[in-house]
């Protein structure tokens, strides 16, 4: 069930970037430098011609290469396995579609035109481009049916997710329930695996962490939660692409691997700013230190 999509991991994470080339970007003296090193590389170097024009600036070009790096790796798992590992897979990949939905929703919250969130906005995992592009077009109140209607989440769920929203104007309120029902919908894709309590266990250990980083916002403030967030996160990250090898014919696999993915794009972004000098060399190499949880 799980071995030839273990087999193509094991090959896309030996393409993965390593410390020494991380280094390398990070110490790039700009972000024009940056890129020109990311070009280099064969993997990034497809994604840079295939962005075209939207590489200017230098800046934003890289910060696109890194999502779409992310969605065109992280949306081709399921697709590897057959039923039911796929369900386990989906369960793993499916954050990237609540960042996107977040996104689309505060987007249009600050007034952006449907047109412009629709042509900017990555695609998730499960939410390929037209997904997006409905999700962007349509009102807020209609996006759980559509959720519900392209399978993400149960038909029960989305109704249920609806009922909330129409419930409250409070946009807080409407995105926990969002990650609630995501929640839900990752929790029900593990029950029907025998692998499932792996997937569970990392789906309630990123919702501990939430909660955590929660109680630490009301502490110390917005802008030094923000920064326990990200290393709690990277931390997580490296911890779970460690332990992958520990399960080398099951779901682990592929835990490690989206792992390594985010874990990558958070030190890709640590070192773009960095060559764009925004952040200081003690700074960057504590982000791109690779650490256990």
């Amino acid at each position: 069930m799980y071995e030839y999509g273990n087999a193509r991991i094991a090959a896309r994470r030996a393409r993965l970037l390593g410390p020494e080339t991380l280094a390398r970007l990070a110490g790039a003296e700009s972000a024009d430098a940056m890129l020109v090193m990311l070009e280099r590389l064969d993997d990034w170097r497809v994604i840079l011609r295939e962005l075209g024009t939207l590489v200017t600036p230098p800046r934003s070009g890289i910060e696109l290469a890194v999502e779409r790096h992310r969605s065109g790796s992280l949306a081709s798992l399921p697709r590897l396995y057959p039923p039911p590992a796929r369900a386990l897979v989906e369960a793993l990949v499916m954050p990237l579609d609540l960042q996107r939905i977040l996104e689309v929703l505060r987007r249009r919250r600050g007034g952006e035109p449907p047109e412009s969130i629709e042509s900017t906005v990555g695609r998730g995992a499960l939410l390929g481009d037209p997904e997006m592009g409905r999700l962007a077009r349509a009102a807020t109140s209609d996006i759980p049916r559509l959720l519900g209607a392209v399978g993400v989440l149960a038909t029960t769920a989305a109704m249920q997710l609806a009922a909330a929203w129409n419930a409250t104007t409070d946009s807080a309120r409407q995105e926990a329930d969002l990650q609630a029902a995501i929640d839900g919908a990752r929790l029900e894709r593990a029950e029907w695996c025998r692998d499932g309590i792996v997937v569970a266990r990392i789906i309630e250990a990123e919702r501990a962490e939430r909660a955590s980083l929660a109680a630490e916002l009301d502490v110390t403030g917005a802008s030094a939660a923000a920064a326990a967030e990200r290393m709690a996160v990277l931390a997580r990250l490296d911890e779970l692409a460690a332990r992958a090898h520990r399960d080398p014919l099951g779901v682990g696999v592929v835990a490690g691997y989206v792992a390594a993915i985010e874990a990558q794009a958070i030190r890709l972004r640590a070192a773009l700013a960095a060559a764009s000098g925004g952040w200081s060399r003690e700074r960057t190499n504590t982000w791109l230190m690779a650490r256990a949880a």
